[in-house]
């Protein structure tokens, strides 16, 4: 006897989210969107429920736009400051660079040197590092002045800085 397994050629949104990898509530708002697209041969509703043809199933997949790092920052200080006064110090200047542009995101990492000195990395999407040199000696670094140094880079290896970032800790995302 030879049993085979029925194919599904439409599914229901309850059987859709493991395979798209939505949660229910995600997969309702999107909805709203693929049914302008498609007519009702694909996507149809009855009594309250929802049918999606396999064939349209790629309009319900998640999609991850990737975040554009243009700069590549180090700060580090012969002072022992802690990691606390770092912290405070990407939060403020993180805020500073929000006012000049809304969409700026930042990710930061702070580790130690081999002498458990504290320091900080972070990559930006400001674009602007002429800008972003200024505000930083504006406010916060002045160079070789109570021994602050501050290395400022146009971006080229993202996967590369990532890698760096998580050797010692799981970098912090500001958005």
């Amino acid at each position: 006897m030879n049993i085979q397994c029925p194919i599904t050629e439409y599914y229901s949104l309850t059987d859709l989210s493991p395979i798209v990898n939505l949660k229910y509530r995600q997969l309702q708002k999107r909805i709203k969107l693929v049914i302008k697209k498609h007519n009702n041969d694909v996507i149809y509703k009855v009594s309250n429920k929802w049918y999606i043809h396999k064939s349209i199933i790629y309009e319900f997949k998640r999609i991850r736009n990737p975040i554009e790092y243009s700069l590549y920052v180090t700060i580090a200080s012969r002072n022992k400051f802690d990691v606390e006064y770092w912290r405070v110090f990407i939060n403020l200047f993180y805020k500073e660079l929000k006012h000049i542009d809304n969409k700026t995101r930042l990710k930061y990492v702070i580790e130690s040197t081999e002498r458990e000195i504290p320091h900080l990395h972070f990559l930006t999407t400001y674009a602007n590092a002429k800008e972003l040199r200024k505000k930083l000696e504006e406010h916060y670094v002045t160079t070789n002045e109570n021994g602050m140094n501050k290395k400022v880079k146009s971006v080229w290896d993202v996967k590369g800085l990532h890698k760096y970032f998580r050797k010692q800790n799981k970098p912090v995302l500001l958005k």
